[in-house]
């Protein structure tokens, strides 16, 4: 891959673990005036960059008289089967913005990593950003779906009486091929799998069981309540199930918090009507983009 290209003073090149205090600078910078609040510290950056399966080594950034003014961090590994690189985090510091700083990055690493045998690029925009929008449209990029950040700031509505006699109990692993059977469509690249799997010890997942068989469950962020995947398997639906899940989950995460869906698939039948009559509200709705390489 090509290391960098230079106009005079204007560097825009691949990052390395060194630049990352110059990177955790800029990233607080460019997110403080986010569509909503946005500050990470530097350890919650940092499993940010784990979760998503970034490497430094092959993100990019864009530098103006030695400083860092823009990145884009790109993480890699298969999405639905293909080699995929997704957009983890792009930023520019306000005082540079529209001078198409996020395009030369783009333009930048693109060719290269469809050299390098990459089969798309994936990422999500908050649907609002015109801008942002306007910009990964002109690259080639096409909406898949809708994803939506689902947040419930008060005490459940629903009761958390199941039709059922059900079980709640922690799972130490995740069965995933058991737990795959009871999806109806695919995970965002932030709650596959894969990345579930490299933050596994900041996540609990709680099992519904049945006569001893296990026929949901959910996983969230253990402090935090942020779901990553809710599930129950198609014959035990509309009993209750999901809210008992949704209830215990509730009861366990820290006080003050407020729980969230994350990247929750708007297009799966009856979703957005199940949290919404548990008194989760659509907080934010962005477009899960691709680009073919």
């Amino acid at each position: 891959m090509r290391d960098a290209n230079e106009t005079s003073l204007k560097v825009c090149r691949y990052l390395n673990p060194a630049d990352f205090a110059g990177l955790y600078e800029t990233f607080t910078e460019a997110f403080s005036d986010y569509i909503i609040p946005f500050a990470l510290t530097e350890t919650q950056l940092r499993n940010h960059i784990a979760l998503t399966a970034v490497d430094l080594d092959r993100s990019v950034g864009y530098f103006e008289g030695g400083r860092l003014v823009g990145f884009s961090l790109n993480g890699f590994g298969e999405w639905n089967g293909r080699s995929t690189v997704y957009d983890a985090c792009t930023g520019v510091v306000p005082d540079h913005r529209r001078r198409g700083i996020s395009g030369e990055m783009f333009r930048f690493m693109l060719p290269q990593l469809k050299e390098s045998g990459v089969e798309q690029f994936l990422l999500e925009v908050i649907k609002t950003n015109d801008g942002a929008v306007r910009l990964y449209e002109g690259l080639g990029f096409e909406p898949s779906r809708e994803l939506g950040l689902l947040q419930c700031d008060r005490r459940l509505i629903a009761s958390d009486k199941t039709v059922v006699a059900v079980e709640l109990r922690e799972i130490d692993s995740p069965d995933w091929g058991l737990f795959k059977t009871f999806w109806d469509g695919y995970p965002s690249w932030q709650n596959s799998p894969e990345a579930i799997e490299r933050s596994i010890h900041l996540k609990r997942t709680l099992g519904a069981f049945l006569r001893g068989q296990c026929v949901g469950y959910i996983l969230y962020s253990a402090r935090f309540g942020r779901i990553s995947q809710l599930a129950i398997s198609k014959e035990h639906r509309r009993l209750g199930i999901g809210s008992a899940l949704i209830h215990a989950m509730h009861a366990s995460i820290d006080e003050g918090y407020s729980a969230q869906v994350v990247n929750a698939d708007l297009s799966l039948p009856g979703l957005p009507e199940f949290f919404e009559k548990l008194g989760y509200y659509e907080r934010l709705r962005q477009y899960e983009m691709v680009l073919n390489l």
